[in-house]
């Protein structure tokens, strides 16, 4: 009988640390760590200003650079689902691996031409919000010489021990959601092979993104 109550003690013992360590790793989210995700968003933008203001650098080498940081700092899968909303659903197994495919070069193509555009800006990291049940938001302002300063709020999550930013608000519009409008209105128009068309030539022009685009 004692060796029986041993061995449920034992296994309940087991049970209850992979339930506690489920738990923890549950509760692993970037609302319980804003000031990480501060700092990564920190880090992020300040190694894109290093690369952009080192003059040392070919136009290719600092496209390279600027698509290495981005694909290292987005969640491009997730936001390519996101931004392709319900059609995703509606997209075959052959559609859906053709997206997969060309939507991050479409974005690291559009990400890396902003980028290169900026002159004499300064980003600036202010706070971080709660976004969601386990998001936050890191808010921060681009300063200009120009004109008044543009709020951006980036979205970041935290996953498997890395953030990842999701999305990104300017001025308090989602660039996320915006681009999923403009996509469901492109297949509106001419169906999802239409839209993969679309995209595989945006993402081979490699030049800036027109407003409302990400």
């Amino acid at each position: 009988m004692k060796l029986i109550s041993k061995t449920i003690l034992a296994g309940l013992a087991a049970v209850t640390l992979a339930w506690a360590s489920a738990a923890t790793a549950q509760q692993e989210t970037a609302q319980n760590d804003p000031e990480g995700a501060r700092q990564f968003v920190s880090q992020l933008s300040q190694d894109a200003i290093n690369v952009l203001n080192d003059i040392s650098m070919t136009q290719d080498e600092r496209d390279s650079a600027f698509r290495a940081l981005l694909k290292e700092g987005f969640d491009l899968s997730y936001i390519g689902k996101l931004v392709l909303g319900r059609h995703w659903r509606n997209a075959s197994r052959d559609q859906r691996a053709e997206y997969d495919e060309i939507f991050p070069e479409y974005v690291l193509r559009i990400y890396a031409g902003r980028l290169n555009e900026r002159g004499d800006e300064e980003f600036q990291v202010l706070d971080t919000v709660p976004a969601g049940k386990r998001d936050v938001y890191v808010r921060s302002e681009v300063v200009r010489p120009d004109g008044p300063p543009v709020a951006a709020d980036w979205r970041v999550r935290k996953q498997d021990g890395e953030f990842k930013i999701v999305d990104l608000k300017i001025e308090g519009i989602s660039m996320v959601l915006t681009q999923r409008d403009e996509f469901a209105a492109r297949v509106s128009q001419v169906g999802i092979d239409g839209l993969l068309q679309d995209i595989r030539n945006d993402a081979r022009m490699n030049q800036p993104a027109q407003a409302g685009q990400l």
